[in-house]
């Protein structure tokens, strides 16, 4: 596998079980991911991109196939080599967000560091680095419920990038922004990429984000059905 390649899966199947229904969420995947490209995925409810970004987060098991990750065999790792994984080479970034509304944006963002067990000075360094860098500086202890949605989006891809991961996973990151403040989510991923040579992949249903990635893959019924080089434009330009 080359160097460059940061994520790689070969054959990846995923099955469930929903009541007396077996659900094939994954048919069959390959995909390879080059380090500082920003892939983007499009496909329907059900399409399966929600399980393919939990599978290279190792929040899932596949059935079979393999999954490498900065190098990592994901089905070598026990679950505390994946909770390693997760709090240190990906960031993870659900649909719901998973902000914890009785936190502060600092103590939301603050929560990797502490699983990592870095020490509080340093903790705090980073913290404020980030919420600076992500816009939301003055932020810092106002609580979820207080925030607007895209300040909610910026904080979970701040708690996400404040380990300085190889890899961003985004679950449609702008599924519930109005069409500027998408546009600012993206301009931060693009800015992440360029500044850290961030690996990010995110899954959508709004082709308008799926123009802005450097490769284009679509999904349907469990499998990646093409993919097409995709030129990085001006976000305006697709507005």
């Amino acid at each position: 596998m080359s160097l460059d390649l940061i994520v790689w899966l070969r054959d990846v199947w995923k099955t469930y079980i929903d009541g007396e229904r077996v659900v094939v969420a994954l048919k069959g995947v390959n995909l390879s991911v080059k380090r500082g490209e920003v892939v983007g995925i499009q496909g329907p409810s059900g399409s399966g991109k929600s399980t393919l970004l939990k599978i290279i987060a190792g929040i899932e098991r596949p059935d079979r196939g393999d999954v490498i990750v900065e190098g990592y065999n994901l089905n070598m790792l026990d679950e505390d080599g994946l909770a390693m994984l997760r709090n240190t080479v990906v960031g993870y970034i659900p649909q719901d967000l998973g902000l914890i509304d009785e936190l502060t944006v600092y103590e939301n963002i603050e929560l990797p560091l502490l699983v990592a067990g870095v020490p509080r000075d340093e903790r705090r360094a980073r913290v404020l680095s980030v919420v600076d860098y992500i816009g939301l500086k003055g932020k810092e202890k106002a609580k979820p419920p207080r925030l607007s949605g895209g300040e909610k989006q910026r904080v979970a891809i701040a708690r996400a990038l404040v380990n300085t991961p190889t890899v961003i996973l985004a679950d449609e990151p702008t599924a519930n922004l109005d069409w500027p403040n998408a546009m600012r989510v993206l301009e931060l991923f693009r800015k992440i990429r360029e500044d850290f040579n961030t690996t990010i992949i995110m899954v959508s249903h709004d082709p308008r984000i799926i123009k802005y990635a450097d490769r284009a893959l679509s999904m349907y019924d469990g499998m990646i059905l093409e993919k097409r080089p995709n030129v990085t434009r001006s976000l305006n330009e697709l507005s």
